[in-house]
C-alpha cells in the first residue's frame, strides 16, 4: 500500500511538473521572440539613419559572447556586418540549427531562431537568439523534478508506513479481542474507544457476527436439552413395553400388542428427528440461486382448497381471500411446507367451529399473507418462544406431536427473508407473512 502511495505521488508530481514545464517552455520562447523583434525594430530606426553596421558592431562588441545574433547582408547575401553566417532567402521567422556556440551555457545552444527583415535599400536585416536558456532551464528543471520526486516518494513510503503500522495495529487489537470472546476469556460485545467511521463499521459488523454465532452455540445446546429431555420419556416408555413383551407369561396376541405400540413409539421418534433434519438442512441452505417466481395467488388459493375438507372433517371452517396476480421469488415446495403446517397448526389446536382463513393481498409495505383463526390463540409473552424447537403449550400437550412444526415454518421464513409476525385477534390468532 505504501509503494502504491508513493508511486502514486510520483505521477502526480510528474504530471504537474510537466504541465509546468509546458507552460514556461512556451512563456520563455515567447519572450525570446519578443525580445528579437525589439531588437529588429531598434536596428530598423538605425537604419533609417544610416547607422546600422555601426550598431551591429557597437552591440557585437558589448555581446561578444552571448545568445543574440546579428546579420546585416547585401542583395546578394553577401555579408556587411554581424557574426552569422547565414544566407538569407525569404522574409520571416526561420529556425536554424547552430555549431560551434560560444559564451555561458553554449553547450545547451542547439538551434537559433532567427526574423530576417528586408531592408528599403535591398540589404536583409536578420537578427536571432539561440535556445540555450531554454536547455539550461530544462536542466533546472529536471534536477528540481527529481529531487521533488523523490522527496515525495520518501514522505509518501514515510506516511503509508506510518498509516499501515495503526491500521493493522487497530486490525489486530479487534481480532484478538474478538478471538477471546469467541474463547470465552472476555465478554462481549467489542467496544471500540475511538476509530473513524469504517472501524466503527467493521466493529459493528463483528458485533453482529459474534453476537450470530452466541445465538447459533445457544440454540445448539438448547436443542440438544431438548432433545434429551422431549426424547427420553418416550424412549424410556418404549424401554419398558419391550421388557413387557419379553416377559414369557404373556399371551402371544399381547406381546404382538406391545410389539405395535412400540413400534408406534420408534415411529414418532423417527419422525422427531426427521423433523430436525429437515430444519437442519433449511438452515444449512445458504445459497438463494435455485429460487424461482412463485405464483403466490395460485399456491394460497390450491392450499386453501385442499384442506378445506380436511378441516371440514375436524369440525373447522376454511375460508379464502386471496387478490389474484401476486408472485414472490423462493422454492415453492418449502413455502408450501410452510403454508401446509400453519394450516395444520390451526386445524390441531383449535376447538370445533373454529374459523380459518387464509388470505393473501398486496399492501404498502408489499405482499402480506395471512393464515387466521378464531380460536384461544396464543399468549403474548410466548408469541417468540412458539418457533423454537420442541417448543408446545400447555393447552398442546395433549395433542400428538414434537413441537417442530413451527420451527420448521421458521427456518423456511428465514431462509427466504420473509419476516413473521403473530398478532392476538381477540379471540383467535393470526400469522403474517410479509412476501417482499
Amino acid at each position: 500500500m505504501a509503494i502504491l502511495q508513493a508511486m502514486l505521488f510520483a505521477c502526480v508530481v510528474a504530471g504537474l511538473f510537466g504541465l509546468v514545464w509546458r507552460e514556461i517552455h512556451a512563456y520563455v520562447a515567447d519572450q525570446m521572440r519578443t525580445a528579437v523583434q525589439i531588437e529588429t525594430a531598434s536596428l530598423r530606426e538605425a537604419a533609417r539613419d544610416g547607422m546600422l553596421a555601426p550598431q551591429i558592431r557597437q552591440r557585437l562588441s558589448v555581446k561578444q559572447e552571448g545568445a543574440d545574433y546579428y546579420l546585416l547582408s547585401d542583395e546578394r547575401g553577401q555579408r556587411i556586418a554581424g557574426n552569422l553566417r547565414f544566407h538569407p532567402t525569404a522574409a520571416g521567422w526561420q529556425r536554424v540549427p547552430i555549431r560551434d556556440a560560444i559564451g555561458i551555457h553554449a553547450h545547451h545552444a542547439t538551434q537559433v531562431d532567427l526574423l530576417v527583415t528586408p531592408l528599403d535599400d535591398g540589404h536583409w536585416l536578420t537578427v536571432g537568439q539561440d535556445n540555450r536558456d531554454i536547455g539550461e532551464l530544462d536542466e533546472d528543471l529536471g534536477r528540481y523534478f527529481f529531487v521533488s520526486v523523490g522527496a515525495a516518494m520518501l514522505f509518501a513510503l514515510l506516511s503509508g508506513g506510518i498509516a499501515g503500522h495503526v491500521f493493522v495495529k487497530s486490525v489486530d487489537s479487534l481480532s484478538a479481542r474478538a478471538e477471546r470472546i469467541v474463547a470465552g476469556e472476555e465478554a462481549g460485545p467489542l467496544r471500540l474507544k475511538r476509530g473513524s467511521e469504517e472501524f466503527v463499521q467493521l466493529t459493528a459488523r463483528l458485533n453482529r457476527m459474534l453476537e450470530r454465532m452466541h445465538t447459533l452455540m445457544e440454540n445448539m445446546r438448547q436443542v440438544s436439552n431438548d432433545i434429551a429431555h422431549d426424547l427420553s420419556t418416550p424412549l424410556t416408555r418404549l424401554r419398558q413395553r419391550l421388557e413387557s413383551a419379553c416377559d414369557e407369561q404373556h399371551e402371544p396376541a399381547q406381546q404382538r400388542q406391545t410389539i405395535e405400540r412400540c413400534i408406534v413409539e420408534v415411529d414418532q421418534v423417527l419422525a422427531t428427528f426427521g423433523a430436525l433434519l429437515r430444519i437442519s438442512r433449511i438452515q444449512a441452505r445458504e445459497r438463494r440461486a435455485g429460487f424461482t417466481p412463485v405464483d403466490l395467488s395460485e399456491l394460497f388459493t390450491s392450499m386453501a382448497e385442499v384442506y378445506r375438507p380436511v378441516a371440514e372433517d375436524a369440525g373447522r371452517i376454511v375460508d379464502a381471500n386471496i387478490q389474484p396476480g401476486l408472485a414472490f421469488k423462493g422454492d415453492r415446495a418449502l413455502i408450501t411446507q410452510m403454508l401446509a403446517n400453519l394450516i395444520e397448526n390451526a386445524i390441531h389446536h383449535t376447538p370445533m367451529g373454529t374459523r380459518i382463513t387464509v388470505s393473501l393481498m398486496q399492501t404498502m409495505q408489499g405482499v402480506v399473507g395471512c393464515i387466521e383463526d378464531t380460536g384461544p390463540g396464543i399468549p403474548a409473552e410466548a408469541h417468540q418462544r412458539v418457533f423454537n424447537r420442541f417448543v408446545r403449550l400447555d393447552s398442546s400437550r395433549s395433542s400428538p406431536g414434537s413441537g417442530l412444526g413451527l420451527a420448521l415454518v421458521a427456518a423456511i421464513a428465514q431462509l427466504h427473508r420473509i419476516p413473521l409476525h403473530l398478532a392476538d385477534r381477540q379471540p383467535g390468532l393470526a400469522v403474517e407473512m410479509r412476501f417482499t
